[in-house]
């Protein structure tokens, strides 16, 4: 198995409800034109399954949903997405739209009478030759670029005409109708400062542009949710009482009552893996026995839950898979399900209908679980995957992003390449991780710290047992989170790792604060500190400040518009590395953003991961 496995790979997502009650999905995969002329690249088609496959559409389709007689997806035309329907009884496609700016979101209301919209309208993005002025903030965002200073306006589709409903001052971040169509919910924020702070508002709009607002100003809001019957609102939010650390509560909000909290857990699948491509319906959904389904990660793996309106939590699906999706059809119940070892698959709960990857010969075999017990009394939950043959194997100590996401029921392609090359792969939840508990995820600004004794005393727990592997061969990698611990442990225990690759890293706080389109925020929540305010908080948590203490070669990845992590954070390490006489190199990837490994071009991901084996192969 080499890199170019990723080729012939499909992925399945958006998963929804379609007519019939059947599953109405989307499949992609990777089309590689002959010779050199054009790059590879995805094609993600709208697909249903009744009992088999049936592709609905050859050419690009997105976002989908179903609505009576038509299909609705996005496509691009003329790099700008525009809505696209079609009818389910077979046909052309028709194009609904065309926003010179594009079609940002939609939502077809109950009926399908009408749809909501966000899109700029006709303000076409500047032109990339042109200055840009900016009042607000973020002013630039990760995979949408520079920010047009004017937010996306509401807009409405009825018989065939457009209208502009709403023109918000800032952002919204998503929408939703209410059960008769008469009017719109959605999340914005009550001011600038509001933004600034991450606190979220929800507001009803109704069909002649009038806005109230509802709730809201303490902290996120998302996933909203309308009553079939109209009674009130299900949502999930917090106000930050843990930081970014804190469990979100799923509340349900009587419409003339007080709200009241139904659950609190890690709603969402946060778990990492390089194997998915397109977005999943993981947020709460009432399903047609009047309750509250949604997705929790706990320990390593993503359940699907049941709430009812008073409080009482039940499970849907076992233990064994992990739910990436789900869609209530009628009164069927379809999954998107993962395991270590397998991609996204559609099933009903114990039952696989359908695996994409069927005749891909993937050999991802089941990692061995190590759990390490600190002194503290935690436990720390890992895996080893182990090559073939006696050893010695050299080491891969692999970090994951976040902090707050998790290693566990979802497979990582890269760790497995890793293993087919002769490397042992060692990946855990350290303290910060999400899936174990508010306590467990808050690193209470100890970055660096707590999270780094969890890291090397699950290192020193996965040497201990598996003799085969050389202690005098260990490398360390990671993104994102992963590669600013990658940096600081190179710097910090210089002499515990023998190479290292460091992947869209951190490794100074004060460029990365202004720089990183969540910077003040997260900076804030994470390390307690700015740029003026205990400014020297930021530079002793910063890897650069221990640079010269590095001694490992190091591979640098970076891609050019990542803009949660910039590439000043890659160039600053590369640089001082070289000035320092460390052996490195820099692979630096352009026109790609953070999310280079999941869903950036194939062929560069391909590179990518090829640029890792040919870095370990070298210095391990």
């Amino acid at each position: 198995m080499q890199p170019e496995i990723l080729y012939r790979l499909r992925f399945i997502s958006n998963l929804t409800e379609g007519p019939g009650n059947k599953p109405l999905f989307v499949l992609t995969d990777i089309e590689r034109p002959e010779g050199d002329k054009e790059p590879p690249k995805y094609r993600p088609r709208l697909a249903l399954w009744d009992g088999g496959l049936r592709l609905l559409t050859q050419g690009e389709a997105r976002n989908p949903q179903w609505r009576g007689e038509y299909y609705y997806f996005t496509r691009k035309v003329d790099k700008a997405n525009q809505l696209f329907r079609m009818p389910v009884g077979g046909g052309e496609p028709e194009q609904l739209t065309r926003f010179k700016g594009g079609a940002n979101s939609y939502k077809v209301s109950p009926d399908g009478s009408r749809i909501a919209l966000l899109s700029p309208g006709d303000r076409e993005p500047p032109k990339p030759d042109q200055p840009q002025s900016f009042a607000s903030w973020p002013f630039k965002f990760e995979q949408r670029g520079l920010l047009q200073d004017t937010p996306a306006a509401v807009w409405l589709w009825e018989q065939g005409q457009l209208r502009q409903l709403h023109q918000p001052t800032l952002e919204v971040t998503e929408m939703a109708w209410s059960p008769d169509g008469q009017q719109l919910y959605f999340v914005s924020y009550g001011s600038l400062q509001e933004r600034l702070e991450g606190k979220q508002r929800v507001y009803a709009l109704d069909l002649q542009g009038r806005v109230r607002e509802l709730f809201g100003g303490e902290g996120p809001v998302s996933g909203l949710e309308p009553a079939p019957d109209g009674s009130g609102l299900v949502y999930l939010a917090h106000a930050y009482e843990r930081g970014s650390a804190t469990d979100a509560r799923l509340t349900y909000r009587p419409f003339g009552g007080e709200p009241r909290v139904l659950a609190q857990g890690n709603f969402t699948n946060t778990i990492n893996s390089d194997c998915r491509y397109g977005t999943y319906a993981q947020t709460p959904k009432f399903g047609p026995d009047g309750l509250v389904y949604v997705v929790e990660t706990k320990e390593g793996h993503a359940r699907l839950r049941k709430v009812s309106l008073e409080g009482e939590v039940s499970k849907v699906h076992g233990i064994g898979e992990s739910v990436l999706a789900f869609a209530l059809c009628g009164r069927d119940l379809y999954v998107l399900t993962e395991t270590a070892t397998q991609p996204a698959r559609l099933g009903r709960p114990g039952e696989t209908l359908f695996d994409p990857n069927a005749e891909v010969p993937l050999t991802f075999p089941e990692p061995a679980p190590v759990a390490y017990r600190a002194p503290e009394g935690h436990t720390v939950p890992g895996w080893v995957l182990l090559p073939e043959g006696e050893g010695p194997h050299p080491l891969i100590l692999y970090i994951h992003g976040g902090p707050h996401t998790a290693f566990g029921s979802a497979p990582m392609l890269a760790h497995h390449l890793f293993r087919e090359a002769g490397f042992a792969v060692a990946y855990c939840n350290p303290r910060g991780s999400s899936s174990y508990g508010e306590a467990f995820a808050d690193l209470g600004y100890q970055w660096g710290e707590i999270d780094q004794a969890d890291l090397l005393g699950f290192l020193d727990a996965v040497l201990e047992r598996f003799p085969q592997l050389d202690r005098a061969r260990v490398g360390v990698a990671g993104g994102s989170y992963g590669g600013y611990m990658t940096n600081w442990l190179t710097a910090r225990v210089p002499e515990r790792f023998k190479a290292a690759v460091t992947d869209r890293s951190i490794c100074n706080w004060t460029s990365f604060f202004g720089a990183s389109d969540i910077g003040p925020r997260f900076v804030q929540l994470q390390l307690g500190a700015s740029v003026w305010d205990r400014p020297e908080v930021l530079w002793a948590k910063s890897p650069l400040s221990l640079v010269h203490q590095v001694r490992a070669p190091t591979l640098v990845v970076h891609s050019e518009q990542d803009h949660r992590c910039p590439i000043d954070q890659g160039e600053t390490w590369y640089t001082a590395l070289l000035h320092r006489g460390v052996p490195t190199r820099f692979f630096r990837v352009p026109e790609e953003g953070h999310e280079l490994s999941r869903s950036g071009r194939p062929d560069r991901r391909v590179a990518r991961l090829e640029a890792y084996l040919e870095w370990w192969r070298q210095h391990l």
